[in-house]
């Protein structure tokens, strides 16, 4: 179930209105800016809801919680609903508990459960995922932010996401939410 929850991750803010993309040039300029700013992030935390839409459900499930990262490799994020999970990163450790279960480790690199957090973490640190290549990417400008769109190529594994936003202020280039 957390396989892929990072991919539903939002950060409470508000809905937009989609503008019109940006060229290919001032896309490229913006991410070099933004990658730049992330790389300097030393601290980054967050509310968060995580929504998880799943086969076999009626209605998605929302959790909530609060993400905090520290560069390069430490995340943390405490649920508050439900309450008394965490999952915690360091370096190549994932760590999951689960209400009433015991702790779980596992590999951040070898083990499936670490991919949305591998992704995580190369978002905040400025780094491009590893499945990059199996999405398009779209960026437009809203009124006070970005919002770059990765939709997944025709060609890419059908278990990846079909789509991601990402969520940039446009004035300091943080990250505002993750969709």
């Amino acid at each position: 179930m957390l396989r892929y929850f990072l991919f539903f991750i939002s950060v409470l803010v508000g809905a937009t209105t989609l503008a019109a993309p940006l060229s290919a040039e001032r896309a490229s300029a913006l991410r070099a800016q933004f990658q730049t700013r992330q790389r300097e992030t030393l601290t980054w935390s967050a509310t968060i809801v995580q929504t998880l839409a799943l086969p076999g459900l009626r209605d998605p499930v929302a959790s909530t919680g609060t993400l905090a990262y520290r560069a390069p490799d430490r995340l943390r994020l405490d649920y508050t609903k439900p309450a008394g999970e965490l999952v915690l990163v360091l370096g190549d450790r994932l760590f999951i508990k689960k209400t009433g279960a015991r702790l779980a480790e596992k590999s951040l690199r070898e083990d499936s459960a670490g991919k949305p957090f591998r992704s995580l973490l190369g978002l905040l640190r400025g780094q491009p995922a590893e499945e990059e290549s199996d999405y398009t990417a779209e960026v437009r400008r809203e009124e006070d932010r970005y919002t770059v769109v990765l939709t997944r190529n025709v060609d890419a594994s059908s278990r990846m996401p079909a789509r991601i936003a990402n969520t940039i202020a446009a004035d300091t280039l943080e990250v505002r939410g993750r969709r």
